[in-house]
Formats: structure tokens, sequence, C-alpha cells
């Protein structure tokens, strides 16, 4: 082993001395190659720059003349726009000087001052660094500028000049620095003989030509000539200053209509041109000796590691074969496998992978071959390798479909490397077949989406509109042209303030200016002037990108129409309600007065003494009377309620007594009837509960009115209440009310809670009424948070069921609301009751009738009431005499009852008396006008006797409290 190892480390020697020679005759040679080398290359290099320089000064020198004859064709252009646009004085201006001020941008590298001269307006205008415009009036006669300096031009129409001057020296400069020459390249322009260095940064100061370079400059750009040659600069100051070779570059060109010859002239040094070949050279042949001596100890490292490295040969080839394991589970991964084709273009080799893509063994498979493929497709693969081949290209790529052997075809992409023998000759490839049939299935629904959403784009009826971020019209897609102030191809390049008139465009374009800011939908309306008609346009506005807004503009001429016409309609609507309201108001006053009077004559009447055949009589007359204020208060109800006026009023009471009251109330008809009428209370249910008393006998009424107006003789009535304490202290209750009547078709009950319906509404049906009792039931149920529902057959009876939410009061409560145990009815005793409660009364009132009826009254009482018969005559009795109680009637001549409280109010001693109102108005709001005007009461028609009673006998209390 040892003798083995000397062995090794003289092979190991004689092979490094061996390789050091080598390497040091590498260097020897390179270095003589290296001269002939930089030879060849400082030519190429000088022929090389002088053919970029000559390109570059041509480029610079047609660019300068291009723009200069854009500057001028574009002043023709806005010479003549300016001349003939038309307009307003001030718009005709905000015209010019947008006209100018685009001038100035596009050209502010050639222009200083525009002067600007229509018929007695001169003007010149200059442009700040904050590209604001500046104009200012000028004096005196504009400057002859069509030299050097200037351009000036007139207008087709002879009345408008308009005059630049301009800055030659900066314009040059400006597009000469787009042509970076390297390091040492200076740039010139010539003007009639004259030399200016136009390098904005120079790279050497003190650049100057040799008389001979001059000479040749002169002669040819004087002929016109271009070229270039090998001519001498000064470079440096006077102390520092040395002559250098330099390659320079001349182009002549013309500036119509100025007369001068310019030319562009680039100036490079010779010696820099080639300088860099040193410094190459020198690098190289550094790096080469560096490399070299890290060769040498690269081969030191080789040689020591050689033995190292066939002792890992072994373990290295077990790694690479679990590598290759990888790559094969890697392609299993990407559903892949690998085949290869001979050069014949057919297939013998495939890898296992293809049984798990296509279902075919690599046997099979081969077989197979061009067969899995639809001649179509085969077609463009043959005509794909065809062009490959000939243009000897080492790589294709195409999508196929494929037939698996269960004869579905899937997508795959194909990737083929190509080889070619040292003659170019094709001698096969290896390729990767991928399955990509998912991707393939998702990008043509994704074609098939995008083709959706195209069409959809084409069947909106929007005019879209895209627009740069400065709102210049950049794209479009209109239906319909005639919806359009002009073609929309004509829009194209314009700016929406150039296309709307005022005020619209200002409109827009703040709205425009929004949706760039906030990146937010922004919405405007416009109404313009389209083929001699009016049309509205609603117009959406949003960003589509960073650089782009778009714009949704939608005809709604129809909408607005509509609109206008639902306003009309709805005012029509609330005009007819707002009559409704007054006719219902008056409805009242007009009947409540004339039945105050009937029912208080009758209640008089029946004070007095009467046989029993004439108390039968006043009774009949007082039923009727209380008949027909039964159906005036229906209807109003039922208006209050629709016109949503009516408000519970919270009272604590004891619910057995009310409930038992109304079943009172009906005791006479039942037992005229033989009806059995039959009261559960629950005893989950407390004494007092908190609810709108009124409102719940109310709808207790109209529904056992009901029961026993249609439950025929013998029949049973049972009304049912429970109910529970949930959620702390409140209370649902639940009401039923169960007959054996005849029963209601069920084709019927949904008509129940209409208002004015009745089952029968023939002329000889056997029950009358005015069909609103249960429609205000129901609503009253609805607003104590409960539902009516009703459930009948024919001969089975019916039954009336709802649910409210009371409260269940503690003691404070009790105490805000109070307890309201007391009776409907209280008998007043008349007997000395003025002296038992002496007042001074003043009556108001102008219905005779009304005004008899409360004087008997009062006169029964024992009061003398003094009487007026308006509002007027009631403030001048208050001036001379004091009161301790008015009577006050609403509507009357002359002045009103509100009106004259309020003047009563303001008198010296017009807040002694208490006012009670006395009107046939029940509507929520006139009440409160009474209260806010300073009544102190109110009493509504027909008035009863007890009422009066009990306003005098708390008004005494009242003054001697």
């Amino acid at each position: 082993m040892k003798g083995k190892i000397n062995i090794d480390e003289t092979n190991y020697s004689k092979r490094f001395w061996l390789l050091t020679g080598l390497s040091l005759a590498s260097v020897i040679l390179i270095g003589f190659l290296a001269y002939f080398f930089y030879s060849t290359l400082s030519n190429n290099l000088l022929s090389s720059r002088r053919e970029y320089l000559n390109k570059k000064v041509e480029l610079a020198s047609n660019d300068v003349q291009r723009k200069f004859a854009s500057l001028h064709d574009d002043m023709i252009y806005y010479a003549n726009s300016i001349s003939q646009k038309g307009g307003a004085d001030g718009e005709e201006e905000n015209n010019d000087n947008l006209r100018i001020k685009r001038l100035l941008n596009n050209y502010i590298s050639i222009i200083d001052t525009v002067y600007f001269q229509k018929e007695d307006q001169k003007y010149f205008y200059t442009l700040k660094e904050t590209n604001y415009l500046i104009r200012e009036n000028f004096t005196g006669k504009i400057p002859d500028l069509n030299n050097a300096n200037g351009l000036t031009v007139k207008s087709n129409s002879g009345k408008l000049n308009l005059t630049v001057k301009i800055n030659l020296e900066r314009f040059f400069e400006d597009y000469a620095s787009n042509y970076y020459l390297g390091s040492f390249g200076n740039k010139f322009f010539y003007a009639d003989g004259q030399l200016t260095d136009i390098n904005s940064e120079p790279i050497k100061e003190g650049i100057s030509f040799r008389a001979s370079s001059l000479e040749i400059l002169n002669k040819e750009i004087g002929d016109g000539l271009r070229g270039d040659f090998v001519g001498s600069l000064y470079v440096g100051s006077n102390s520092n200053r040395y002559e250098t070779d330099a390659l320079i570059v001349q182009y002549p060109f013309t500036l119509s209509p100025l007369p001068q010859n310019f030319a562009f002239i680039f100036v490079q040094e010779k010696e820099s041109i080639v300088s860099d070949i040193y410094r190459t050279y020198f690098y190289l042949f550094a790096a080469l000796f560096v490399l070299l001596v890290f060769v040498l100890f690269l081969m030191f490292k080789f040689f020591k590691s050689t033995y190292e490295n066939k002792v890992l040969l072994e373990k290295k080839s077990e790694d690479i074969n679990q590598l290759f394991n990888q790559q094969t589970m890697l392609l299993q991964q990407s559903n892949g496998f690998v085949y290869y084709h001979d050069e014949f273009g057919k297939v013998f080799k495939a890898s296992e992978n293809v049984s798990d893509v296509l279902g075919y063994t690599p046997e099979q498979f081969i077989v197979k071959g061009k067969k899995l493929l639809s001649q179509e497709d085969l077609s463009r693969i043959q005509a794909i390798a065809m062009e490959a081949l000939t243009n000897n290209r080492e790589y294709i790529y195409y999508e196929v479909g494929l037939t698996k052997f269960d004869r579905s075809v899937i997508r795959t992409k194909n990737f083929e490397k190509l080889f070619y023998d040292e003659h170019g000759n094709f001698t096969g490839s290896i390729g990767i077949c991928t399955d990509i049939h998912e991707k393939y299935l998702a990008d043509q629904e994704l074609i098939k989406s995008e083709n959706r959403l195209r069409a959809v784009l084409n069947s909106l009826p929007d005019i879209i509109f895209i627009y740069n971020n400065e709102g210049v019209y950049l794209d479009y897609h209109v239906q319909n042209e005639e919806l359009l102030i002009e073609p929309a191809q004509n829009l194209m390049g314009k700016n929406i303030m150039e296309v709307y008139s005022y005020p619209f465009n200002e409109k827009l374009r703040e709205t425009f200016n929004k949706a760039v800011k906030t990146g937010k939908i922004q919405t405007q309306e416009i109404d313009i002037i389209i083929s001699g008609g009016k049309r509205f346009f609603e117009i959406r506005f949003f960003k589509l990108d960073d650089l782009k807004v778009i714009s949704l503009a939608r005809d709604i001429t129809d909408q607005k129409l509509w609109e206008n016409g639902l306003k009309e309609a709805k005012e029509a609507a609330e005009s007819a309600n707002k009559h409704k309201s007054e006719f219902l108001a008056n409805m009242s006053h007009e009947i409540r007065t004339p039945m105050n009077g009937l029912l208080g004559m009758i209640g008089l009447l029946g004070t007095t003494k009467l046989t029993d055949e004439q108390k039968k009589f006043v009774s009949i007359i007082e039923d009727s009377g209380e008949s027909l204020l039964s159906i005036v208060n229906d209807i109003l109800d039922y208006s209050k309620i629709e016109a949503g006026k009516l408000e519970l009023k919270l009272t604590c009471f004891n619910l057995r007594n009310e409930v038992q009251k109304v079943v009172d109330i009906f005791s006479g008809m039942a037992i005229g009837k033989g009806l059995h009428v039959h009261l559960s209370v629950s005893d989950k249910i407390p004494a007092l509960v908190v609810l709108d008393r009124k409102k719940l006998k109310q709808i207790l009424f109209n529904i056992l009115g009901n029961a026993v107006k249609f439950t025929p003789k013998g029949g049973v009535i049972e009304i049912n209440i429970s109910g529970e304490v949930i959620i702390s202290d409140n209370l649902m209750l639940y009401i039923a009310v169960k007959d054996t009547g005849k029963g209601i078709p069920s084709a019927h009950i949904p008509k129940l809670t209409q208002p004015f319906t009745q089952v029968d509404s023939s002329d000889i049906r056997e029950h009358k009424g005015t069909g609103l009792g249960l429609a205000i039931a129901n609503k009253l149920i609805e607003l104590m948070g409960g539902i009516l529902q009703i459930e009948s057959e024919l001969g089975n009876g019916s039954e009336f069921s709802f649910t409210i939410i009371a409260r269940v009061p503690d003691e404070k409560l009790k105490l805000d609301l109070g307890q309201e145990n007391n009776t409907d009815q209280e008998i007043v005793n008349f007997d000395n009751f003025a002296g038992n409660f002496p007042v001074r009364i003043l009556l108001v009132e102008d219905n005779i009738i009304n005004l008899k009826f409360m004087t008997m009254v009062l006169a029964q009482m024992g009061y003398q009431p003094h009487i007026a018969v308006n509002g007027l005559e009631a403030i001048e009795m208050v001036k001379e005499k004091e009161y301790d109680l008015i009577f006050m009637d609403h509507q009357m001549p002359k002045m009103n009852g509100i009106d004259a409280t309020q003047a009563i109010r303001k008198l010296k001693n017009g807040n002694t008396p208490k006012i009670i109102g006395l009107s046939a108005n029940v509507m929520g709001d006139d009440i409160k006008k009474a209260y806010k005007a300073g009544m102190d009461s109110y009493l509504s028609k027909p008035v009863k006797i007890e009422e009066i009673a009990k306003k005098i006998k708390k008004c005494f209390d009242s003054i001697n409290n």
C-alpha cells in the first residue's frame, strides 16, 4: 500500500509540471495574439464609432426638423382655429387661452413667448414652471421675429397674427441630449458659420476646433453635404491646453421658413475610442495570470481529492439513482410521461408513466402512435415539426388532444427537444407529454365567460366611453349614435371640457375629477338637446385602472317623465286626502251640532214629568240618536286610523270590571233573544292592567255586538280571556268570542275586515250597519300589537280571537297613569247645584239650538250664563267682566274659538277663567290646537249633561283650592 502511494505522488508531480508548462505557453501565445487583435479591433472600433455617430447625428437632425415643422403647422392651425371660432365673449376668450396654453405646453422647449394680435387685441403669453399661463396686454408694435429668433404666421382671413419667440440653443440642446455619445463625446450646432457647444453637462471644458477643421466644416456645411473626418481639437484652458485628434461628424439641415443653414456636429476624441482596448488587454493579461495561479491551485486540490472522489463515487451513484427515482415520481405527480422519436419521427420508446396518463402500456402506445391523434391535430403537428426542422430549431411546443384507452379525449401539452448531427441532420427527439385537461377545460370556460360578458356588453343600452386621467376620450362602445352630440369617432382625442357646453362641462369635469381622486363611482345627471328634443342622461364615472376612467351614460328620459307624472299624482292624492279630511271635519261639525241639540233636548225632556207612552217615545228617539251618533263615530274613527292619527292612551284599570261593563251593555238584547252569555277570565291575569281602556272596550263592543246580533234565539256566546306574563312585566292577553250562530262562508271571511263590507249586502238583509265595526276593531288590534283571527263554518257558528300586549303595573306606574275604577256614567244631582258650586259662566255659541240647549241645562242647574255669539263679542265681555268658566264653541263667524282663546289669554285678566272647548270636530289635530291655544279642557258634541256638570264642579274645586 505504501509503494502504491509513492507511485501516485510521482505521477502527480509529473502531471503538475506538465500542466504548468502548458499554462505558461498559453499565456505567451495569448499575448502574441493580443497584439494582432488590438490592431484589428482598434480599426473596427473607429469604423463602428464613425457609423454610430453618423446615425445619431442624422436622427437628431431629422427629429429637430420634424418638431420645428410640426410647430409651424400647429401655429397655422391654431391661428385659423382661433380666427374662425365663435361664441360668447367669455367662452371665446377661454378657448383662445386654452389653445395658446396647449401650444406652449407642446413646444415648451422651443417657445419662450407667444405674441397674439387679433384685430385691436394684443397680448403676449408666457408659461411659468408651475404650468400656469400668464397673459398680459401688449402695447406697441409686435416685433418681427421671422428670423433665427422667432416665427410669425397669419390666419387665412388675415385678421389674426400669431408670433412666437424661439430659443434655438435650448431647442437644439434639448433634442441633442436624447443621444448619448459615451465618454469624451461633445455636441455642437452650427448656424451661419457660428459653432455653439450644446452639451447640457460638458465632459471637458474649453473645447475648440483647429482652423483646418473649421475650414472643412464651413465648406461641407455650406455645400449642404453630410460627412465625417478625423480632425484636430484644442482641449483645456491656456495653461493646460493640449491638441488631440478627434472623429468629427456633421449633418447639415434647414428649418423652414427660417433662412439660416444649420447643422449638428458630434465629436469624440480618437484616443478615448481605443483607450478601452489597452485597459481591456491589461486586465485580460492580469486575469490570465491570476487564472493560471488559480488553476494550479485547483489542480493541486483536484489531484488530492481524486482519490477521495473515487471512494465517494459508489455512494454518489446510489444518490443519483435516488434522484432519478424522485424525478420519476415528480413526473408522475405532474401527470406526464416521456417519449422518444427516431430520425423518421416514429416513437420507439416511452416511460412507464404513459399508463397513468393514457391507460396504455408503453408497448401499446408505441404501436398506436399517430392513431391517437385526430387528422386535424396530426396535420398541424407535422407542419410545426417541418418548420422547426427547416430552420434547425432545437425545441418545439404544441397542445393536442389524445385518445385514451377508454376512448375519451384529453388535452395535453407537449415539449420536444430536437437533436442534430454535426452536419445538421435530424437524428431524433425526446419529448415530455403532460396532461392539462382540467386547465384546458377551465380556459375554455373562461373563454365562454368572456364571450358571455361581451354579449352582455353588446346588449347594454348604456353609452360607454373610456378616458385618460385628464378627461381625454380614448375609446368607446356605443349602440345608438343618435343619442350622441356628435359621432363617437369625432370625440376621440378631445377633452370633456371641449365636447360639452357650459355649465354641463364644469359639472361633468368636477364629477370626473372626484372619481379619479376617490376611486369610487360618481354619478351626475344632465339634460341636453339632441336631434331637436330634450333628453335626460345619468352618467356614472369610475376608474378602470390607474391610468384610465370609464363612463356609463344611460338615457333616463322615460324615467324622468314617469317620476314627474308620479310626483303630480302624489300631489293630487295628497290634495284629495287633505280635502277628505276637511270634509270629514265639516261633516262632523255639521252632524254633531244638531245632534248635540237633539240628544240634549231629549235628555232634558226625559227629566220632565211624562206619561209611560211619552217616556217610550222619548226612549225610542234617544236610541235612534245614539245609533246615528255611533255610525258617525265609526266613520270618523276609521278616518283617523287611515290617516295614522289614532294614538294609544294608556290607563291603569280593572280588566274584569271593564269587560263585564261591555257584557252588561248587551244584556238587555241578550235576554230579549234568550241568549246565554258566559264570561271567563283566567286567574293568571292580574286585577289591574295598563292598556288603552276605551279602545279595548270599542274592540269588544264591535265583536260582541256582532255575536249578539247574528246569534239566533236560544244560542250561546262564550267570552274567554287568558294570558301570561312575558319578558319582565309585559302581559300577553288572548281574548276569544265564540258564538253558535249560522256561521260565515269561507270565501267571505277575508272581506270581513275590509271597510264598508258586509256578508249580506242586499237591500233585504236582516241586520243593518255601516260595515265598519270589524274593520275598526281589526285596525285597533293591530295598533295594540296583535292580530285578529276569524274561524267559522256554516251551521257551526264563529269564533273571533285576538292577542294584544298589555303591562302589569307597579306602584309607580299606577301613580303616573292613575287608576280608573269609576263608571262611565255618573248620576248627578242637580238640586241646588249652582248653590253648591257657584261660578260665573260665559257661554260662547253661535248655533241657536245648541245655545238654547246649553242655556236650559245651565238654568236647570241654577246658573244664569252670559251669552256671546262669536269670538269678538267674547273678548269684549271678558274685558268688561271677570268670569270663572267659559264654554267656547270652535266654529263661529267673525272669529273662531281658537283665535278668541288666544286673544283672551293675552288680556290682563285673561288667565283667570277656565276655558272649556265645545266642538263637533273630534280629530286629534283639532284637540291639540285647542290645548295649544290656551284651552283648559275640551268637550266633543253632542255633550252630555253629566259631562257639563263635571266640568263646572272641577272648575269650582280648582278656584277654591
